[in-house]
């Protein structure tokens, strides 16, 4: 399931990944313009998981879009900053909380979460995600970061 637009259809590469699992979960409301953008794909991933009902294997990939530009939103602000990006993941956080807990009602579950890169706020003079900067490269990984349900 994805958020932001490598996984619409809409671009190349979206267009590639959908073809590559079995059902691929798009809609404009997963995408990180939306404020809610994370509550709409935790509703999407519970109800795939109420469908397989722990009777199979499933393998669930979400891709969270919140903290994905722009997130400027849910400071109210025009702009994206690193303090907007921070209240991004804090609302993420809460509804991957409440995926965590809905899933733990289907049995045992293997959680893995990952993070692709994090922006520049000006750092050496560099702002956003898409350039060859150590800011952008070295994403914090939370130390001890274990979860069992």
């Amino acid at each position: 399931m994805g958020g932001v637009t490598y996984f619409s259809g809409e671009t190349p590469p979206g267009s590639v990944r959908p073809a590559m699992v079995h059902e691929a979960h798009w809609r404009p409301e997963f995408y990180s313009p939306e404020p809610d953008s994370t509550r709409y794909q935790v509703d999407q991933a519970l109800e795939i998981a109420d469908r397989y009902g722990g009777r199979q294997l499933l393998f669930l990939f979400v891709n969270i879009s919140a903290t994905h530009v722009p997130y400027g939103h849910y400071l109210n602000s025009g702009s994206d900053s690193i303090d907007s990006q921070a209240a991004a993941l804090a609302y993420a956080d809460a509804y991957i909380g409440r995926l965590l807990d809905g899933l733990s009602s289907h049995g045992r579950w293997l959680v893995m979460m990952c993070a692709d890169q994090r922006d520049a706020y000006g750092d050496d003079g560099y702002h956003g995600r898409g350039i060859a900067h150590s800011a952008v490269f070295n994403v914090p990984t939370p130390l001890g970061c274990t979860i069992d349900r």
